[in-house]
């Protein structure tokens, strides 16, 4: 079970660096695709918005729900401990 619950650890935490660094780096998409650099948004030409815009509340939006993941992850974590623990001293009483 711990060894279920580390792993499931360093895959949220790889697909969170790979969801950070894209939306990070989404400038980067305008430059593999030019094609997407025509239109504009608000006024704005949509290769300069979008990336800031990415850039601030999308990695908003993205470490919140990463937060909310791996407190929940933490928590299980937690009670894998704990139960642990309990059946470890129930062990030895007897």
């Amino acid at each position: 079970m711990k060894e279920k619950l580390y792993a499931k650890e360093i895959w949220i935490t790889i697909l969170f660096v790979f969801v950070l660094l894209v939306f990070g780096h989404f400038a980067q998409v305008f430059v593999l695709f030019p094609s997407l650099q025509s239109g504009t948004m608000w006024g704005f030409p949509v290769h300069y918005i979008l990336p800031i815009l990415m850039g601030w509340f999308g990695l908003l939006v993205v470490t919140i729900i990463m937060a909310v993941v791996l407190n929940r992850l933490d928590d299980e974590i937690e009670q894998y401990g704990e139960s642990n623990r309990a059946a470890s001293k129930t062990g030895k009483n007897q």
